[in-house]
């Protein structure tokens, strides 16, 4: 998080009451970020704290922001802790317990991809390039998704086991659907007429990212919308980020989830299962590797500092850009700290050969002709390619691909309208005036031909044989400008807007994932704590201020007045002082059931006293604004 981010944090939850940090972490550990009812809090603190307390505690989070509510239609109130909350508040009141696993045994099962920040580059390239139409049911075509996912890492194998819930279930895979999700829900794509379309101005935003931005919104947004809607399995996800000393050394897994269940969050044998399908999608977004250890448990390894990208909001620091390198095989060397938008521009005529820490690219005269296919000249791409290269690019390279530019794209078809005449002799009249052209050509100016449809393909032979083969695409007897974006943009890091400090999980996509209280109004208004106590003003102020004896009936009175407002009464038991918590009071003859403390040990115990225990009292009540 940001250096004032971290202050307000650290400074609000340094003003946390005792019992306010202990139901906090009690509603942390039992819900995490799930919605939880009226009732459901009830109890966290044990047989030490009185109901009035936990009520006035929970107001206070509230007040403070680490608890938020909303509404259903029929007036129902659900609350939930925020998830930029949650994140911070874990670390602050958990410190999970692990053992690491020897490498020596593991057997590898996973080993991390490239990363989900190249997965979505080659996929935007990949629209950008052939576009993403949909089916009159709004379903990509079959052909164009197994061709959007050519260039990707990520794969069935690594997320079907998280068993998602998405649009189009019945025609899309899993790998495919998260790809298309995080791609909606982080705006760079938007369903259109008919297809889903780049959104630029977020295009632009997103390229000017570091590839450590851009992890750090991708893991904020899986976590949240690839794990199921459970409290247990919710903190899982995140107590792997927070593992001390786990950086580059492998975590026995199950040690993890037998400390979580020794902590009340879930039971490790169940949650196993659905752990290591999470930590298998982990190694699929390029996160981590997943391996089996000599006893048939599962190993995991970070090869980022997940727990920064979690906490850190601050952009990074622009430190100088490295350019790639262009050799004289025609390969293009892509080291990691390559900016995304150069190797955006890479994809517009050049061809992904290989996809790692060092990507490669191909120059090939195909790329270029692609590029010309988006209005994209050989000079063009030169010059791209010596803006961005590290060193000087060689010269029979260059000279390659401006020979390819002087051969493509000189000549090109476009739509014509056919003139029809009434009579042979208005059409002999027009003739005279033209000389012909023999064969399936009729030259009609100084640089256009009429050629009929059924010839195109001929043509299009002969054309390449001279060396002027047309463009593939139809022209519509304008020269378009450039449709691939950003092509002429320069690296600005003030380009990246907003973007690193957004919050994209409960945005829509086609996962169906995320809570549900998205779907409901917020509820600002928090009653007043005097509310917890109905009919304050008319107690006799003796009851509060003194500590005597009273008449049974009155005394009987007293005790069922601190049970309906769930609060304490002090009263004098066997010549010691203690408090009693009446959670029950009985007639004929009257007695109370409660929680008795002892104020000398410090010791809660359930009791029951009798009348004669209880005549000399004084009602408590919590203090509160």
């Amino acid at each position: 998080m940001s250096v004032d981010q971290s202050a307000g944090f650290e400074e609000s939850f340094g003003k946390l009451a005792g019992c306010e940090l202990e139901l906090l972490k009690g509603l942390v550990g039992r819900f995490a970020g799930q919605p939880f009812g009226e009732q459901a809090w009830e109890g966290i603190g044990g047989i030490a704290r009185t109901g009035a307390e936990l009520k006035l505690s929970f107001l206070r989070l509230r007040k403070y922001g680490w608890v938020h509510a909303v509404k259903k239609a029929w007036g129902e109130r659900l609350y939930y802790i925020p998830t930029e909350k949650l994140v911070r508040l874990l670390p602050a009141l958990y410190v999970p317990e692990h053992n690491g696993a020897a490498e020596a045994g593991l057997v590898f099962r996973q080993e991390a991809g490239p990363g989900l920040p190249l997965d979505l580059l080659h996929a935007l390239a990949f629209v950008a390039d052939q576009g993403l139409p949909l089916t009159v049911k709004g379903t990509v075509h079959k052909k164009s998704l197994q061709k959007l996912m050519e260039p990707v890492f990520l794969s069935d194998e690594h997320v079907k086991r998280l068993a998602l819930q998405y649009a189009h279930q019945d025609a899309w895979e899993p790998a495919p659907a998260v790809l298309l999700d995080l791609l909606l829900c982080t705006g760079l794509l938007f369903p259109g007429n008919g297809a889903f379309v780049l959104e630029g101005e977020r295009l632009r935003s997103w390229l000017s990212l570091t590839e450590r931005e851009m992890n750090r919104i991708l893991l904020r947004t899986v976590i949240e919308r690839y794990g199921p809607n459970d409290a247990g399995l919710q903190l899982f996800r995140y107590f792997t980020c927070f593992l001390p000393d786990a950086g580059g050394r492998w975590i026995d897994v199950s040690s993890l989830l037998r400390w979580m269940e020794g902590e009340g969050m879930l039971r490790a044998a169940a949650a196993s299962e659905q752990a290591e399908a999470w930590l298998c999608a982990l190694a699929g977004f390029g996160w981590g590797d997943v391996a089996e250890t000599a006893e048939g448990g599962c190993a995991f390894r970070w090869n980022v500092d997940a727990a920064r990208l979690l906490l850190e909001d601050e952009p990074e620091v622009e430190a100088p850009a490295s350019g790639f390198f262009v050799q004289p095989d025609f390969d293009v060397l892509c080291p990691p700290d390559v900016p995304f938008l150069l190797r955006w521009k890479l994809l517009a005529f050049a061809e992904l050969v290989q996809c790692d820490r060092v990507s490669v690219y191909k120059l090939t005269r195909a790329g270029i002709a692609k590029a010309a296919e988006k209005g994209i000249g050989a000079a063009e791409i030169v010059q791209v390619l010596s803006a961005g290269a590290a060193a000087e690019i060689p010269g029979h390279v260059a000279a390659a691909i401006e020979q390819w530019g002087r051969e493509l794209g000189r000549t090109r078809f476009e739509e014509a309208l056919l003139l029809s005449c009434l009579t042979e002799s208005e059409a002999d009249r027009i003739a005279a005036a033209r000389s012909r052209i023999e064969g399936a050509l009729e030259r009609i100016g100084p640089k256009h031909f009429i050629a009929k449809t059924s010839d195109t393909a001929k043509i299009r032979k002969i054309l390449e044989t001279m060396g002027l083969a047309p463009l593939k695409t139809i022209g519509t007897g304008e020269r378009a400008h450039p449709s691939y974006p950003l092509i002429g943009e320069e690296p600005d890091g003030k380009a990246r807007g907003t973007m690193p400090c957004e919050s994209f999980h409960e945005r829509q996509g086609v996962v169906y994932g995320g809570r549900h209280v998205r779907f409901f109004d917020p509820d600002p208004d928090i009653p007043e704590p005097a509310s917890l106590f109905p009919g304050y003003e008319g107690i006799p102020a003796r009851w509060l201020r003194d500590y005597r004896s009273y008449h049974s009936s009155t005394a009987q009175t007293i005790v069922e007045q601190a049970q309906s407002w769930q609060t304490r009464i002090l009263l004098n038991l066997g010549g010691k002082q203690a408090e009693f918590a009446p959670t029950a009071v009985h007639s004929g003859p009257w007695r109370a059931e409660g929680v008795l403390h002892d104020l000398e040990t410090g010791a809660y115990e359930r009791r029951e006293l009798t009348a004669g225990e209880l005549r000399e009292l004084k009602l408590i009540v919590p203090e509160f604004d």
